[in-house]
């Protein structure tokens, strides 16, 4: 009986030491990207007319695929914000799985894109596109355009367990 108590705690811290180099290297748990996204939102009154979206829709790839060209593969979770109204205004947080992944070149494609967009028949919209905020923290790739960017910025930073914030 002994030695059977001996060989299951053996075989317990086995899988315990196994389950904890699983996830060694991907960076830690994202936050829950709905509560995020709310945060965000409700720093910014300029985005009540928004429609937004989460890495948990059906559509969430295809959807995912309209603000970066990341694979979908790498990401973990991501959300979306863009105004309804035909304004530039837009928030996208692109979680990635593991940090060494993380990167801003896709977002910053997307707000070259949208700028040139804008040109064509929003010319002060563009203007609000080049003052867009592109960053990386932590594993998070983020995007704001809108007339409140430092309180959403503020409001993503408080939201997310303290950390610096990249320049990616």
């Amino acid at each position: 009986m002994r030695n059977r108590i001996r060989l299951l705690v053996i075989a317990l811290l086995a899988v315990l030491s196994l389950a904890a180099c699983g996830n060694e290297g991907s960076g830690t748990a994202t936050v829950n990207m709905k509560q995020l996204q709310q945060a965000m939102l409700a720093a910014a009154p300029s985005l009540s007319e928004t429609a937004s979206t989460t890495g948990d829709a059906a559509d969430a790839k295809e959807t995912f695929s309209y603000v970066s060209d990341l694979p979908y593969d790498k990401v973990e979770n991501f959300l979306l914000s863009y105004s309804t109204t035909g304004k530039a205004d837009e928030i996208a947080v692109i979680a990635v799985k593991d940090s060494a992944d993380v990167t801003a070149d896709s977002l910053r494609a997307h707000v070259e894109s949208r700028r040139k967009l804008f040109l064509q028949y929003g010319p002060a919209e563009a203007a609000r596109v080049e003052k867009a905020q592109v960053f990386t923290k932590d594993q998070y790739a983020v995007l704001i355009i809108c007339d409140d960017s430092p309180t959403v910025k503020t409001a993503f930073d408080d939201f997310l367990p303290s950390s610096d914030t990249g320049s990616d």
